[in-house]
């Protein structure tokens, strides 16, 4: 039998992806007294890297520098997307709010004062992005003409220096690399395990060494991110000190080592704030009386009542279980809202695979007004107080624009804000 608990509070946020700890984090920035639920465990698959707006139009999948141009004329053309809703002033303050955040758990990020930055992936590409963690910003020092030296570790899936030279040498001629073996390991080597021996000094000392030989042949040094999990830029300094060059992280393919390290970051201060955390949670039952919503929250060994003013609905798409596609339509799991989608499932996708203009259930999701509360097929607004933000929202094809983090800041801290000005008076 399951213990029983009941929590009232001023805001609950559903939902433990980036989108859904952006809305905490935010909320407790506010003093509002906030309840999230869900899996954190998804960050631990993100890459760490902040996009704006990378592509623009979706069919020239060609990357653009200056995020900006692009959203003046995505709000030309597509006047449905929640980017339409807001303005570049709010959008560029929920990325500053953000590594404000951030910084104050001890995780520095990066902006550029304009353009996209490209960042150097593990399959020799370059990535649009607008912030990155400060330990993968060196990587943006990459010129045609600057001698790199490249660093794998044997036994390290999903990246591998040679093939990353391989791609780069028509471009930038002047790479080397190094396969570095770890002591006392062979087969698979876990990129969590490798993170923590870079916190080993004896370790550290071990690859300055390896490294050193190269002093004298590079300028720049890039390596999987894999450089500790806690205080990593403390110890890519420290890497940088012993062998005087300058060296960049590289990111790879999930699982994530900057991934964990923001979530660990979001947790610890969230816990710090006083957000009460209920993880591995299900939302069942949601009511509204009136003047609050009522949710029962359920895991293997508690239910909890939670009593909230407002809602934050952060639960994502299909992978986080925010949508769920039935024979014949795409349903809201939670509230049950109505979902934007192609009139037949034949609709859904294109036959070919990489068509130029994307799959139309890509942009399937909730549609919100202009502070992102979800409104019904005529337009009105559902609930007062009930926010949808992130992934969850329609008209965002987010993974081919490259506007994933950008959407579910602004939208996440867009909502807060305004449940904040329209309730304090009363909390």
């Amino acid at each position: 039998m399951k213990d029983k608990k009941q929590i009232t509070c001023d805001i609950t946020v559903i939902g433990a992806g980036f989108a859904g700890m952006v809305a905490a984090a935010r909320a407790s920035d506010l003093g509002l007294k906030t309840v999230q639920t869900g899996n954190s465990s998804h960050l631990y698959f993100a890459s760490g890297l902040f996009d704006f707006l990378g592509v623009y139009p979706l069919g020239s999948r060609t990357p653009i520098e200056d995020p900006r141009t692009g959203l003046e004329l995505l709000q030309k053309e597509m006047p449905d997307h929640p980017y339409s809703k807001t303005s570049l002033e709010t959008i560029l303050k929920s990325f500053d709010f953000l590594a404000r955040f951030l910084h104050s758990t001890g995780l520095n990020y990066v902006k550029p004062d304009k353009d996209n930055r490209s960042v150097l992936t593990a399959a020799g590409t370059f990535k649009p992005t607008c912030m990155m963690p400060e330990t993968i910003s060196k990587g943006g020092l990459l010129k045609k003409d600057t001698p790199l030296l490249l660093i794998d570790f044997k036994g390290l899936e999903g990246f591998c220096a040679g093939q990353i030279a391989a791609v780069l040498k028509k471009n930038h001629p002047y790479i080397f690399t190094l396969s570095v073996e770890v002591p006392g390991e062979s087969g698979n080597l876990n990129p969590t395990y490798l993170a923590t021996l870079f916190e080993d000094s004896s370790f550290l000392k071990n690859l300055a060494t390896q490294i050193s030989p190269f002093s004298n042949k590079v300028k720049l040094v890039g390596m999987p991110a894999v450089c500790g999990i806690n205080k990593s830029l403390d110890i890519l300094t420290r890497l940088e000190k012993m062998t005087g060059l300058d060296i960049f992280e590289i990111p790879m393919m999930p699982p994530s080592i900057p991934g964990l390290r923001l979530k660990n970051a979001f947790e610890k201060k969230l816990a710090g704030n006083h957000v009460h955390f209920l993880s591995q949670t299900k939302i069942t039952s949601p009511q509204f009386n009136g003047s609050e919503f009522i949710l029962n929250a359920v895991n293997q060994n508690m239910e909890t009542q939670i009593r909230s003013k407002g809602i934050i609905l952060a639960t994502g798409r299909f992978p986080g279980g925010g949508l769920h596609a039935k024979r014949g339509c795409i349903q809201e799991t939670v509230f049950n809202l109505p979902v934007y989608q192609p009139d037949e499932r034949s609709l859904w996708h294109h036959l070919n695979f990489f068509e130029k203009q994307g799959h139309m259930i890509n942009t399937a999701g909730v549609e919100t007004d202009i502070v992102f509360r979800p409104v019904d097929t005529h337009g009105a607004v559902i609930y007062e107080n009930l926010y949808a933000v992130g992934t969850l929202l329609a008209h965002n094809d987010w993974v081919r624009l490259k506007s994933g983090s950008g959407v579910s800041a602004v939208s996440a801290v867009t909502a807060v804000n305004d449940f904040y000005k329209k309730n304090t008076a009363g909390l």
